[in-house]
């Protein structure tokens, strides 16, 4: 951007820049003329002839404008346009909209000349931060030079990445009467040009041509433009002073911009699933952007332009923060406006969102696909996991009405400890020999509680305590299970494809997995008819079982295994199948989250058999008492209630050793 300070009356500022735009169309290159000086009476404006267009007309629509169109609209006919103000003045403007502007012209524009205004003001010095180089027109009469004296000092007080010259022009004062170069510590270049009457009237006349390289006046002019295009953006001080992008709307404007080209360079890499290679290509590919279209920008915006650009085509865009802090265990999206977290037990408004449902839509298509899924108007309901093995629930409209709502329980990079659970407070050490006597002797668990209330990694650290010669075999709609057993067999279930067809759900996945001799089966969450088989394998030598279901306290826990059972389509009666769960299921496990955000075993009770008409009795043998809730906390103890399972009694009576030390 070359801009002409008002170091000398207007009408020579606007037959320079017309001038500099007639060289420049001459060599068939593409060029604006941005004429920032207030239009009066007085006004110049007819040097430059027909198709003026104003920045007023252009501000209110220019954010969803592409360039190209810019330019189109600009120049329809020929290399050169005009551009300035209607009726406003450049220190009431809004400066970011004028900034992005010029931002679009750099875009379509080889060369852009501006004019500026007389009155110097913050505004101006915005604008004067943006250009490549600023020129210094001037004569050599007396009031000339203290305009130029006066306006170096107003710009030398600011730091800049600009070059400045100077155009002595010899107007008949004295053509060699006075050297400005060599007053001033800035002005780097110095050109002289005749600018007589003489040559005004040659210039004004619709015969001249600035194609007449013998005429002195166009020399010059030929000559600013080839040290214009040498220079480069200096450094004074060693300071940048490239704010404007520091503005919100700005930078969101500019990252919007990129990202569309961005995005379309990206396509012939969609098959592509590794998402560090993705962001290793997105990143050159923004480099390649943004030096095509001569942005250079501040390091710290810079790096945030890459991040997110990187995360948006090979991430998961906004989120990507929130995967990365271990303190946040689920991540909750209510359309792209609104994003929750949780860390600590506690939901947080993040104040972070998507830029639009668009980009939050690709989001979601991004994970689902990866794992063989799709979503869609006809299918708007998907369960899914990330690569880390983070649970992941989508629903898009028309099902979801404020838009895409998308749901991230994390999965825990570092697996919990039984240490730490009991550190945790979430159990107590003679619960946890327990639940290790319980699993030793192949019991059959269920971990019961509410959404959140931390069954998953309750069912990771039980089943840490099974032999590690036994073979199991696990059973999920979404792999996430952290055994750490090596003789594991892992199962997930397939939804329908879009032709309705491939379904493998729960059930048949668990009658499968009978037929791979199972020392134990492990299924992730019981949901449905799958309740019944696995029940019936509990029954039948498939000891040491264990699985997780939504139930409030034990007794809703056997309600809801019987509900599931009948939902099996087999012709049972309930009491039949209430008898059946009270001889397959030992353990209840119940988990239950706190107001404080805590979670804990709220009971561990025992099943009974019995031969009444309630068919079972269900025995506390560890329950959690809450005793206050004091600064936001809430307090309790666990107590052992003095209840000792019949298998256990049975166990320690025929001396079998199962190293826990409990009860002992």
């Amino acid at each position: 951007m070359f801009t002409i300070a008002s170091s000398c009356s207007l009408f020579q500022r606007d037959l320079l820049a017309y001038g500099l735009s007639c060289v420049a169309s001459n060599k068939k290159e593409s060029c604006v003329v941005v004429d920032f000086s207030m239009p009066d009476p007085d006004s110049f404006w007819s040097v430059y002839g027909t198709g003026i267009k104003y920045i007023e007309d252009i501000l209110p629509v220019l954010s969803g404008v592409n360039p190209k169109i810019l330019k189109e609209y600009l120049s329809p006919i020929g290399l050169r346009s005009v551009l300035g103000f209607r009726d406003t003045k450049l220190k009431d403007s809004d400066i970011e909209r004028i900034l992005y502007l010029i931002t679009a012209l750099k875009e379509s524009f080889k060369y852009i000349f501006v004019v500026l205004p007389d009155e110097i003001s913050a505004n101006l010095l915005r604008i004067v931060q943006q250009s490549k180089c600023v020129l210094f027109p001037y004569t050599a009469d007396a009031i000339s030079v203290k305009n130029v004296t006066f306006i170096l000092k107003e710009y030398s007080c600011e730091v800049y990445e600009t070059n400045f010259a100077a155009l002595k022009l010899d107007a008949g004062y004295g053509f060699n009467s006075y050297n400005i170069l060599r007053e001033s510590k800035i002005l780097k270049y110095s050109i002289e040009a005749e600018f007589n009457h003489r040559i005004q009237e040659q210039i004004l006349s619709p015969q001249f041509s600035y194609k007449d390289k013998s005429n002195r006046y166009v020399l010059a002019l030929n000559k600013t433009l080839s040290i214009f295009d040498n220079l480069q953006r200096v450094r004074i001080n060693g300071l940048s002073s490239s704010k404007y992008y520091q503005n919100e709307n700005a930078y969101g404007e500019l990252r919007d911009d990129i990202h569309k080209s961005l995005v379309e360079e990206m396509k012939e890499y969609v098959d592509e699933n590794d998402s560090n290679k993705l962001k290793q290509l997105a990143k050159s590919k923004i480099s390649e952007i943004l030096s095509k279209r001569n942005l250079v920008l501040p390091i710290d915006i810079s790096d945030r332009l890459y991040k997110e650009l990187c995360n948006d085509v090979a991430g998961l865009g906004v989120l990507e923060d929130f995967i990365e802090d271990s303190s946040v265990t689920e991540i909750m999206v209510n359309g792209h406006k609104n994003i929750y977290i949780e860390r600590n037990g506690k939901i947080i408004m993040t104040g972070i969102s998507f830029p639009d449902e668009e980009r939050l839509k690709a989001v979601i298509d991004r994970i689902v696909s990866k794992v063989g899924r799709h979503i869609d108007e006809s299918s708007p309901i998907v369960d899914a996991r990330l690569k880390d093995g983070s649970r992941v629930n989508a629903v898009i409209k028309p099902v979801s009405l404020d838009g895409s709502a998308v749901t991230i329980r994390k999965f825990l990079k570092n697996k919990l400890s039984v240490e730490s659970l009991v550190s945790a407070g979430s159990l107590n050490e003679s619960m946890l020999e327990f639940l290790k006597t319980v699993v030793l002797l192949k019991r059959n668990v269920i971990i019961s509680g509410g959404t959140g209330t931390g069954k998953t990694t309750l069912l990771n650290v039980v089943s840490s305590f099974i032999p590690k010669e036994e073979r199991l075999v696990t059973i999920e709609d979404s792999a996430e299970l952290q055994l750490q057993q090596k003789h594991v067999v892992r199962l997930e279930s397939r939804p329908k494809s879009t032709e309705g067809t491939g379904e493998i759900n729960i059930r048949r996945l668990v009658v499968n997995a009978l037929r791979m001799r199972p020392d134990r089966i492990i299924v992730g969450e019981c949901r449905s008819g799958e309740a019944l088989d696995m029940i019936q394998a509990m029954s039948t030598g498939h000891e040491g079982s264990l699985t997780t279901l939504h139930a409030n306290s034990p007794y809703d826990a056997i309600s809801r295994l019987t509900t599931m059972a009948l939902m099996s389509g087999m012709a049972l009666p309930e009491k039949s199948i209430v008898s059946q769960i009270a001889s397959a299921i030992n353990i209840i496990v119940q988990l239950a989250r706190y107001t404080d955000g805590s979670r804990k075993i709220s009971s561990i009770s025992a099943i009974n058999k019995t031969n009444d008409e309630r068919l079972y009795e269900i025995k506390p043998v560890f329950q959690f008492d809450l005793k206050s809730f004091n600064d936001g906390v809430q307090k309790g103890e666990f107590n052992f209630t003095g209840y000792i399972p019949d298998f256990i009694r049975n166990a320690f009576q025929k001396g079998i050793n199962v190293n826990t030390g409990i009860f002992k």
